[in-house]
């Protein structure tokens, strides 16, 4: 059974608030994207603003998969140059996004085996 149709935006905000109680440290946003229809197959995407390298990632379940998630970032129109303290911060951020995914699949794979 996929997970994406167990999850809903109450249960997913509280992953996220578990998560944040872990007290990774990053310059990134993390927010549920918004939806209107409760029906769109993209409901409950995750996503992550990346500061150092100004684009959006999004996190979602892998389609009919076990409970695994997967990170999609957005492609970037514009070349980005960073110094070693910018370089060094989002290279941070993105570990932080590698801790989130696991801990979504944690959570997910959980969920999955208590059906």
């Amino acid at each position: 059974m996929p997970v994406r149709p167990l999850l809903n935006k109450d249960l997913l905000e509280d992953w996220l608030a578990q998560f944040r109680e872990l007290g990774y440290l990053t310059g990134s946003e993390i927010r549920l994207l918004e939806q209107e229809d409760e029906s769109d197959p993209d409901a409950g995407l995750i996503v992550v603003d990346l500061s150092g390298a100004k684009t959006v990632t999004y996190l979602q379940p892998i389609a009919g998969g076990d409970g695994a998630w997967k990170a999609t970032m957005e492609a970037r129109d514009a070349t980005i140059e960073l110094s070693a303290v910018e370089l060094v911060n989002l290279g941070n951020e993105v570990v932080v996004l590698g801790a989130l995914v696991s801990f979504l699949e944690v959570q997910s794979k959980a969920l999955l085996h208590s059906c």
